[in-house]
């Protein structure tokens, strides 16, 4: 009775709190439209209301102080405008599920406060809170410790609370579907309660499902590096998501979305987080891919993409030369090399219509006349300097040749009126002619001074082979493993590469930071965090670089060193160690989460045996069905299994993923399937999810995690090279509820240390390839 009567007091409570959301949001409504008034007044009478008077000196500065004056305020009312609409849009949030947590304390001087938690702050009509947003100082009680004696910091200092109850909520349209007490931070109760409702299109919003550890990411200001070693399934991304929340939250006054940028692994995980930040009262930060950052500074070459490097199995190349540009050891050669070739610097002859207007020799000897004193960046950029001028005296000797007279007398009337202004006269034919002649000159030029202006008389990739040519005399290559056969060989392939206008993943920061060094760095000072996703598949090298460019931000790493599937095989243990070693030990934090909470007790128990690493992955006490395992004697026999399979977890599932090794794999898979069932074929040109059966390749899938998995074709054949161990673990570990491995023949060796009873096997009795 007590209980029934609690529950029916805080739904009173709800449903008071959505009567002030809405009256709130009435009132915010009639605001909203009143500044957008405003600001479309401000605008169609801007200059109206401008003093413009250009007579004296003084009456300029005061038309320019006009001007501004107005400008600010139209800037004013339009920030008010967007703040208000950002709120309406949390205010219909909050009529769903207004709050999920409530702690109530007494502070030092006996004053006792129920406490509700939610996405956004809440006040009644006495300027009380009726919720405090998740983010504010007060609530971090609600994520850390127990009952008892809690402190938390606010901006005046630490202050001490007697916490007396710890109650969540689960809320649905306005209704309490879940409510408990617990003495822990986070009870395993919610946590069943959202993970066991499986997996929408969308990432979970699981702000009431925090643990300790993730709290203590969310809420680290200090660090220059955060680094997150994770289980998978562990929450690691839901809980950095929730970081950039708390830090725009935490920072509102000077950081906004725009000065946080976000590396994710690919377009589809970018597509998968998309409603996540504004799910937690947030716009979205920027989004991008490594491919696509370094791709937009590569000018006319493309970056060969991670994918692409896993699809093309010959370009993996030989181990050492992998290891070596993965390590930081050639970005500390370039700066050396820069020093000794300054006499060797590539250009290329500047041409117009066929012919040599400024030969690279000419380019040469202009570039030895500049200052020693100047650094590279800066001759460079007085050799440009002096390339335009020498252009401009070239102008004059070719608007006199034959090509610029007949093209002068072939102008139509339209090009003549479009050279000429109207109000143009001239005294006489030779003027005329002179001056088309000159002005049609200049426009042909414009394309070549632009060329100028972005040092298109520089043979940067001419200069990034001859740095390559020049390794064997900077370091010596058989400390790492390397012939000079080798690496001629790699070179040459370099060679072939760039002449197709491609560059390998591990070449791009080593030919960026070659350009850099000498045409200028132009860091990007205002971006004040960046966030790293799967930080396994980056090398030392990578984040060197990254760092180069975001000189003033604070680094979030995240990952598991369990699912690197794209970097050389020995690198897993030292890789934590040369991350780490790139940042000052004193302003670095580590926290790792081993427990996993995505799949079931029987899915992580499977996936635990086959990455064989027990003491980083602690398993959730959530039971479920044990995974099966399906051989075939045939790929058609396993298409028809997989076919059965799909069907029957449809039944039972949203989101079903059919996972292949390669692209290849599954185009196979997938024409197999389509005109037998509805499936949908992932790839790189179509990166979105949607319930119902995809099919896609491992590599789009890390990251993401569906209701039910079925691994596409896991036998020997497939899987047989102990470095894909982490592969077939990342496979396996996307799946949340339900888990089946199909396999052409024997099983991959990789599953020879799963026991018997952590599977199910169906049919015949299962054969693992003994290796």
């Amino acid at each position: 009775m007590e209980e029934t009567q609690e529950w029916q007091n805080e739904q009173a409570r709800v449903e008071r709190t959505l009567q002030q959301v809405e009256r709130e949001e009435a009132r915010l409504k009639t605001s909203v439209e009143s500044v957008k008034g405003e600001a479309s007044t401000i605008r169609e009478n801007f200059w109206e209301d401008v003093r413009v008077n250009l007579s004296e000196p003084d009456d300029v500065e005061e038309t320019t102080i006009s001007i501004r004056q107005q400008e600010m305020f139209l800037r004013e009312r339009e920030r008010s405008y967007q703040h208000s609409e950002k709120q309406l849009a949390v205010f219909d949030k909050m009529k769903n599920s207004p709050y999920f947590a409530r702690i109530d304390v007494e502070d030092e001087e006996g004053e006792c406060e129920q406490v509700y938690i939610g996405i956004s702050s809440l006040l009644d009509e006495e300027d009380q809170f009726l919720i405090y947003d998740w983010r504010a100082p007060i609530s971090s009680v609600y994520y850390d410790g127990q009952k008892g004696l809690s402190t938390y910091q606010t901006p005046d200092g630490k202050l001490t609370v007697d916490v007396s109850l710890k109650r969540q909520f689960l809320i649905k349209k306005a209704i309490i579907q879940a409510m408990f007490d617990t003495n822990e931070a986070i009870g395993d109760e919610m946590l069943q309660e959202v993970l066991g409702s499986g997996s929408n299109v969308q990432m979970k919003n699981i702000v009431a499902t925090i643990q300790q550890e993730q709290n203590q990411i969310i809420r680290d200001t200090r660090s220059a590096l955060l680094f997150v070693q994770g289980a998978a399934g562990s929450g690691k991304t839901s809980a950095v998501l929730q970081r950039i929340a708390y830090l725009l939250y935490r920072f509102r006054e000077g950081v906004d979305e725009t000065q946080m940028i976000i590396f994710s692994p690919n377009r589809l995980f970018n597509h998968y987080i998309s409603n996540v930040l504004p799910e937690l009262g947030e716009k979205n930060m920027v989004q991008s891919t490594f491919q696509d950052f370094v791709d937009s500074r590569l000018g006319d070459l493309r970056v060969e993409s991670l994918f692409e490097q896993f699809e093309n199995k010959a370009s993996t190349g030989q181990l050492g030369i992998r290891r070596l540009k993965e390590q930081q050891v050639l970005f500390e050669q370039l700066p050396i090399y820069l020093k000794k070739v300054q006499k060797q610097l590539q250009f290329k002859d500047i041409r117009f219509r066929g012919e040599v207007l400024i030969s690279k020799e000419r380019i040469r000897r202009l570039f030895d006349e500049q200052p020693d004193h100047l650094k590279l960046p800066e001759k460079m950029k007085a050799l440009s300097k002096a390339l335009r001028e020498e252009l401009y005296v070239i102008a004059q000797s070719e608007a006199k040749k034959d090509w610029v007279t007949d093209a002068v007398e072939l102008l139509s009337e339209e090009e003549y009126r479009a050279l000429v202004p109207g109000h143009l006269e001239f005294q006489g034919f030779d003027e005329e002619a002179d001056y088309l002649a000159k002005k049609m000159i200049r426009l042909k030029f414009r394309r070549l001074h632009k060329r100028i202006d972005r040092y298109g008389f520089f043979h940067q990739k001419q200069q990034f082979v001859h740095f390559m040519q020049s390794v064997p005399q900077l370091i010596d290559l058989a400390d790492h493993g390397i012939t000079e056969a080798e690496w001629r060989q790699e070179v040459k392939q370099l060679v072939e590469r760039l002449n197709k206008k491609q560059l390998s993943q591990e070449d791009a920061v080593f030919y960026l930071e070659l350009q850099d060094q000498i045409l200028g760095k132009h860091p990007n000072r205002a971006m004040r965090f960046v966030f790293i996703d799967e930080i396994q598949d980056y090398t030392p090298a990578q984040i060197l670089y990254i760092q180069s460019i975001f000189p003033s931000s604070r680094f979030t790493m995240l990952g598991d060193l369990n699912q690197a599937i794209f970097q050389a095989d020995d690198r897993k243990g030292g890789l934590l160690a040369e991350m780490l070693a790139l940042f000052q030990a004193e302003k670095t934090k580590l926290i790792e989460l081993k427990k996993s909470y995505r799949s079931t007790y029987e899915i992580t128990e499977f996936t635990r045996a086959i990455i064989q690493d027990q003491d980083r992955i602690v398993p959730f006490e959530r039971h479920g069905e044990l995974p099966q395992m399906v051989q075939s004697a045939s790929y058609v026999q396993m298409m028809d299994q997989i076919l059965e399979k799909a069907e029957e977890l449809r039944q039972k599932s949203g989101m079903v993923a059919i996972i292949g090794k390669d692209q290849e794999a599954c185009g196979n898979c997938y024409l197999s399937l389509y005109k037998k069932m509805d499936v949908k074929l992932i790839h790189l040109e179509n990166q979105k999810l949607a319930d119902g059966v995809m099919i896609i390749p491992s590599y789009l899938a890390k990251g993401l995690e569906f209701d039910s998995v079925i691994v596409l074709d896991a036998s020997d054949e497939t899987y047989h090279s102990e470095n894909e161990r982490t592969l077939v673990y990342t496979i396996c570990s996307r799946a949340m509820h339900r888990l089946v491995v199909t396999a052409n023949g024997a099983f991959s060796r990789l599953f020879g240390q799963v026991e018997k009873e952590r599977f199910e096997a169906v049919g015949e009795e299962i054969i693992v390839h003994e290796g």
